[in-house]
């Protein structure tokens, strides 16, 4: 018998049409669980028991591909690119260079896997999409730890002012240092004094990803959750095997960064965050081997106004517009002011004039 944990005006409202809806809100609302599943665990379940448990993340899987299928998440998610797209294109190409990785799963990913959830593995979905995607945090994070491991290992460390090193007493050896205040990490990545130079945007999936089941299997549980040191790691001991979530390989991501123009910091940038990708990996349990991606061929270059003159190319009015401010000062209202009367007037659509003004705030800064 199953049980749900919602109240029931709520189940006959949603049980009308079971394959609708946002997979992301469902799946943190709606957890089915089997009779008897709510009772403490002696240690000694049987294997039946614990089966029941794990149908819930199967039935997920299920429940996934259903609404994945009927929904427009599709057009939806198409629409999101084109945003991030219009987004990047609203930096001056002056100032400020753009980095686009398209990266394929060779392995499982796993992101979220420790929010919380009833089912105690859980994965991070969009709140408006419903499929998984990585945070630009989770990106910036791992992409500044492939870029300071890089710098451990060219030994430019060794070179730190003592306070910002801790040396073992009696060998001498670097065990850690205070990367926070390294300028070489501070200053791209930004600190608690003053923010960084790159501004990543989040992943998502080129198209609707599928979601695969997959399954860790500890052996001895009662060993290492015994204090008193009285249970042996033996054979004996039943096995607790944890299904989870995962995004599945072949599955094609789109990795986005904005880079303000200075010295070498997009080559440093992009060889880090190549290495995060490729070597480091990416979400949770990357030590054995999940989270791998193999580059795709880099896209073209968004072309600069020359260069689409070069080709006849039509240049459209909107980049005219945002090529034209990134020549101004920021603070010349003078000059400033007749353009943007000008894009208010003549730019077609709002998604246009939208752009216009991101480029102004941005200009402005």
């Amino acid at each position: 018998m199953a049980l749900y944990t919602f109240p029931d005006r709520i189940q006959k409202v949603w049980s009308r049409d079971p394959s609708s809806g946002n997979f992301g809100l469902w799946y943190n609302k709606y957890v089915p669980l089997q009779e008897g599943s709510l009772k403490p665990s002696d240690g000694n379940d049987k294997k039946g028991d614990r089966d029941k448990d794990l149908r819930a993340v199967e039935y997920y899987v299920k429940r996934y591909s259903q609404m994945i299928e009927k929904g427009t998440v599709a057009s939806l998610l198409k629409r999101k690119h084109e945003a991030f797209d219009a987004y990047c294109r609203s930096f001056p190409t002056m100032n400020y260079d753009i980095i686009e990785l398209r990266a394929e799963l060779v392995s499982p990913l796993v992101t979220g896997i420790g929010e919380s959830h009833p089912h105690e593995v859980s994965m991070v979905f969009d709140h408006n999409l419903g499929i998984p995607y990585i945070p630009a945090s989770g990106v910036k994070g791992i992409v500044r730890f492939a870029h300071t491991l890089a710098l451990y290992k060219s030994g430019l460390v060794e070179g730190l002012p003592k306070e910002l090193v801790e040396q073992d007493e009696k060998t001498g050896e670097i065990i850690a240092f205070d990367d926070d205040n390294w300028e070489e990490i501070s200053l791209p990545f930004g600190n608690q004094k003053h923010r960084g130079k790159v501004f990543f945007l989040d992943a998502y999936p080129v198209s609707v990803p599928s979601l695969r089941l997959d399954i860790m299997n500890p052996h001895y549980g009662n060993y290492y959750a015994d204090k008193e040191g009285k249970t042996p790691p033996a054979d004996y001991l039943l096995p607790n095997p944890i299904k989870f979530l995962t995004v599945a390989p072949g599955t094609m991501f789109i990795f986005r960064a904005v880079v303000i123009k200075e010295g070498n910091l997009l080559d440093k940038v992009r060889s880090a965050f190549v290495r995060a990708l490729v070597e480091e990996g990416v979400g949770a349990k990357t030590a054995v081997g999940y989270g791998r991606f193999k580059l795709q061929e880099p896209a073209p270059a968004r072309p600069t106004v020359e260069k689409a003159e070069q080709k006849a190319i039509p240049v459209s009015l909107l980049d005219k517009l945002i090529e034209e401010i990134s020549k101004i000062a920021p603070h010349d209202a003078g000059r400033l002011g007749p353009v943007i009367d000008r894009a208010l007037r003549e730019l077609p659509s709002d998604t246009e004039k939208m752009e216009f003004a991101q480029a102004v705030k941005s200009h402005m800064v």
